[in-house]
C-alpha cells in the first residue's frame, strides 16, 4: 500500500479544506462567546476532522467501486493499486480514529462526530443522487463546521454559523453531478442561487450578530461583493461552455474555494489576522492539487 496511492484515494488536497472549516468555526464560536479564547487545543478537532474527511473520501470510492470501473477506471481501487477490502478497512479505521479523537476532546464533540459519521455513510451509500444527495453532502460539511464550534460549546448561533458553508456545498455538489455528462445546464442556476444564499447568510451576521464598527461593516460588504462577483464570473464561463472538462475544472476550483470562503466568514467577524492564517492554507492546497485530484 503505497503512500501516493493513499493520498490519491483520500483526495489529500481537499483535506486541507477540513482544517479551514474547523479553524473558522472555532474562531467564530470564540468571537461570539464573552471571554472566549482560541488555543492549541483546537488541533485535536482539526485532526479528527481530517480523519472524518479522508474516511468519507475512502468509503465513497468503496461504495462507488462498480461505477468507477466504468467512469473512473484510473482511481486507485478499480485500477488495482489498492484492493477493495483494504480500502474498506482503511475507511472504517479512519472514521473510528476520528470518533476517538472527537470524544477525547469532549462528549459534545464526540456526539457531533457520531452524527457526522452517520451522514457521511448515508451520503456514500444511499442518499447521493439529485438535489437530496446534494443536501446530504452539504450536511457532512455542516456538521464538520459544527464540530469546530464545539471547541467552546454549542449555542443557537452555532447552528446558524454553519449555514453559509451548507448553502455553498449544496450548490457545488449539485453542479458536480454534471461533471461526467454535462447534460443539465439548469444546475448552474441552482449553484448560483446557493452562492447568493451563502452571501446573504454571511451578511446576516455582519448586520445583526457581529459587533463591528462602521468601517468594518463597509469592509465586510466589499469582501462579500468581491466573493460573489468572482464566483458568478466562473459560473458564467462554464454556462457558456458547458462541457464535462470545464465543469470538472470549476468543481475543483470551488472545492478548494472552501478555504477562501472560511477566511471570508472569519474576516466578516473582524478577525482579520485569523482570516489571513486560514487563507494561507490556499497555496499548499493548490500546490498539492497539481499532483492529486480534489474531486
Amino acid at each position: 500500500m503505497h503512500l501516493f496511492t493513499i493520498l490519491k484515494l483520500v483526495r489529500a488536497p481537499a483535506g486541507i479544506t477540513a482544517i479551514s472549516n474547523i479553524l473558522a468555526a472555532a474562531t467564530l464560536a470564540v468571537t461570539l462567546t464573552p471571554g472566549g479564547q482560541l488555543s492549541t487545543n483546537v488541533v485535536t478537532l482539526i485532526i479528527a476532522s481530517i480523519l472524518f474527511y479522508y474516511a468519507g473520501m475512502t468509503l465513497n470510492d468503496c461504495f462507488d467501486y462498480k461505477e468507477d470501473l466504468q467512469e473512473r477506471p484510473t482511481r486507485p481501487i478499480p485500477n488495482g493499486d489498492l484492493s477493495l477490502s483494504s480500502a474498506w478497512l482503511l475507511g472504517s479505521g479512519l472514521m473510528l480514529c476520528g470518533l476517538f479523537l472527537a470524544f477525547s476532546f469532549s462528549q459534545m464533540a464526540g456526539y457531533v462526530g457520531l452524527v457526522l459519521s452517520t451522514v457521511i455513510v448515508l451520503y456514500n451509500s444511499i442518499i447521493k443522487e439529485g438535489f437530496l444527495g446534494s443536501i446530504c453532502m452539504a450536511s457532512c460539511r455542516y456538521f464538520n463546521w459544527i464540530l469546530g464550534a464545539t471547541f467552546i460549546g454549542l449555542s443557537s448561533l452555532s447552528w446558524q454559523m454553519a449555514l453559509p458553508i451548507f448553502f455553498y456545498i449544496v450548490g457545488l455538489t449539485f453542479l458536480s453531478k454534471q461533471e461526467t455528462q454535462g447534460e443539465n445546464k439548469n444546475a448552474v442556476f441552482v449553484c448560483a442561487f446557493m452562492l447568493l444564499l451563502t452571501a446573504l447568510s454571511g451578511l446576516y451576521f455582519v448586520v445583526d450578530v457581529f459587533q463591528l464598527s462602521d468601517t468594518q461593516r463597509y469592509i465586510s460588504f466589499a469582501l462579500v461583493t468581491l466573493w460573489v462577483g468572482l464566483n458568478l464570473q466562473k459560473l458564467i464561463r462554464v454556462f457558456n461552455d458547458f462541457t464535462p472538462a470545464n465543469i470538472q475544472g470549476l468543481i475543483g476550483w470551488m472545492v478548494i474555494g472552501v478555504i477562501p470562503l472560511d477566511a471570508l466568514l472569519v474576516a466578516l467577524s473582524g478577525n482579520y489576522l485569523v482570516a489571513i492564517i486560514i487563507l494561507a492554507l490556499l497555496p499548499p492546497c493548490r500546490m498539492l492539487n497539481k499532483y492529486l485530484y480534489v474531486t
